[in-house]
């Protein structure tokens, strides 16, 4: 309102001085001035709240314009700022709510859709009769104690298959577990050939099988064959070929992820070089060549371009000839043109007191290194770069570089110590009886190894540990427990056939004398009745991971006809 009042005030000075200039420009006579007014909106310098500016001159030039110039006054008529709101009024009464406005009324229905058709019904299958409700069975008697079962090992272990009560009367499951069932056969063997005589064991050893062709290969070594069975109809297998092998026995099969199938065989006697041999999946041969004395096992590198054969070089009966274990590495990757690189070991045969006193058993009688060593089973690396070869006599294992074809390293596997676990070491004591065993120890020597590689990256190495003697005519290192002469302080009480006298150990390298006195302070036995998972470490050796302790031997426990502590021939 207020700038109002100012611009109205301007406007009717300026008026004024409009009329005063009219009123002298009447007269013809004089020469009078026009004066002119000219407004224009104001700049932010000169009204910050916006207004007008009013320019006040004579229009000498009478041009009808004020040209800036022939200004003689300018006034500025600002806004003033804007002032404070007021008060807010009081709130006015609320009016009277209007009536609620009629319903519409409703529009048409529309027409209904059309009734789908009925599907048929089908048949209503008969309903059984009801069988009567059985009487109620006799309560069982109250179990065991789940905490005083898992008490007889320690703490329940994560691995475990079985946990077993102290009493060993209950066995109980835990951690996984599956059900086998029987999807189909082939029988190799004669039609009533009991595969538990010695006669009849020799006719399905070792399997391999060939995702592409869906064959599986198997040595029969009592026909000196490799039977071919087709497995596309897993429920119905059959016989698609018999490979024959006149050149001598097949120890071993494995079959490439090319599709190659190689076969280690030996020859009459075993202490000449033995052969590897190569067919297509059809059985049709596409090369041999060479290996060394008794070629016992055949496997191929992941890429399938390497075939690597353990040559373990047993002696005859006699102990008099007593040939080098080596291992034979094949180029395989032109099947036309093989190679073939025999490793051996004559450059740890000045390392024999130094490899004996890490643990390798070194005990043929005046054997070398090279000869005593005796490789049985290979490993492969995940990534190719080497190959574990098992020792099993010998308690150890080799380090094969496969990009030099030279051994690294050879790592003695120990001993299972025995008093902490539960086993039953007798097959005359009348049945399942385990205990622990102080001053009882295993050496683990494995037969056969295979190898993973875990989410870590790292290849872990699963070994079963079967144990073995040599047993020859010529020399043998097997002893019973109560043929030995046992340390009055380490068994008081000696031993019978009801508990160790039965066990089978070494006199070897005197095993077991810890101080040296010609008695046997702890038993060595073969084996440790385990499956163990190994590793190499950061500094290259073989080292263990996991061991399955007594487990399998709880687990063969519940079917008494495998059990190795059972009375019958097959397990004694």
């Amino acid at each position: 309102m207020h700038n109002n009042k100012k611009i109205s005030t301007a406007l009717m000075l300026i008026m004024m001085t409009s009329v005063l200039a009219g009123c002298v420009g009447g007269s013809t006579d004089v020469d009078v001035d026009t004066s002119l007014v000219d407004l224009q909106p104001a700049s932010a310098n000169d009204c910050p709240e916006g207004g007008i500016l009013i320019h006040i001159g004579i229009d000498d030039n009478e041009n009808g314009n004020l040209d800036t110039a022939e200004r003689t006054e300018t006034h500025a008529v600002c806004n003033g700022a804007d002032g404070e709101d007021g008060e807010r009024g009081f709130r006015g009464l609320t009016g009277a709510s209007g009536e609620d406005g009629s319903n519409g009324a409703n529009g048409d229905s529309g027409l209904p859709g059309e009734k789908g058709e009925q599907g048929e019904t089908g048949e209503t299958g008969s309903t059984g009769p009801v069988g009567p409700t059985g009487a109620d069975g006799t309560p069982g008697a109250d179990g065991q104690d789940l905490v005083h079962c898992l008490a007889g090992d320690g703490a329940a272990n994560v691995h475990s298959m079985v946990e077993y009560c102290p009493d060993s009367t209950t066995i109980l499951s835990q951690g996984y577990s599956h059900t086998w069932s029987l999807v189909g056969s082939f029988h190799s063997a004669p039609i009533g050939c009991d595969m538990g005589e010695d006669e009849c064991e020799g006719y399905a050893e070792v399997p391999a099988y060939d995702v592409v062709s869906q064959r599986a290969f198997v040595v029969n070594a009592e026909d000196s064959s490799v039977d071919i069975i087709d497995m596309s109809t897993p429920s119905m297998p059959t016989l698609h070929y018999r490979l024959v092998i006149s050149n001598g026995e097949p120890n071993s099969v494995a079959v490439s992820s090319n599709g190659l199938v190689g076969v280690a065989v030996a020859v009459d006697p075993k202490q000449d070089n033995g052969l590897a041999m190569f067919f297509d999946t059809d059985g049709t041969l596409v090369g041999s060549i060479v290996a060394g004395a008794l070629p016992d096992m055949i496997t191929f590198t992941n890429d399938g371009t390497k075939a690597l054969v353990a040559n373990e070089g047993e002696p005859d009966d006699d102990y008099v000839v007593d040939p080098v274990g080596s291992v034979t590495v094949i180029d395989v990757s032109d099947t036309t043109s093989l190679t073939a690189t025999q490793v051996g070991f004559t450059s740890f045969n000045s390392q024999m007191a130094t490899l004996e006193a890490n643990g390798v058993r070194i005990f043929g009688p005046g054997a070398t290194v090279a000869q005593d060593l005796e490789p049985e089973y290979i490993a492969v690396a995940g990534d190719d770069s080497t190959a574990t070869i098992v020792m099993q006599e010998n308690n150890a294992v080799a380090t094969l570089d496969l990009s030099t074809n030279t051994i690294t390293g050879i790592h003695a596997l120990g001993f299972k110590d025995y008093s902490t676990l539960s086993l039953d070491l007798s097959d005359r004591d009348g049945g399942v009886n385990f205990q622990s065993w102080d001053n009882v120890k295993g050496m683990y020597q494995p037969d056969a190894m295979t190898s993973f590689v875990a989410s870590d990256g790292i290849t872990y190495y699963v070994s079963a540990n079967e144990g073995d003697a040599r047993d020859y005519d010529g020399y043998s290192e097997e002893e019973r427990a109560d043929d030995l002469s046992l340390d009055a302080t380490s068994f008081p009480n000696g031993v019978s056939d009801a508990d160790l006298g039965r066990l089978k150990t070494t006199t070897a390298d005197d095993c077991g004398d810890t101080d040296g006195d010609g008695d046997i302070d702890f038993i060595c036995s073969y084996g440790a009745r385990s499956f163990s998972i190994w590793k190499y470490d950061s500094n290259g050796d073989f080292v263990q991971v996991w061991d399955s302790g007594d487990e399998v031997e709880h687990l063969m426990a519940v079917n008494d006809q495998c059990v190795n502590s059972s009375p019958g021939a097959r397990n004694a």
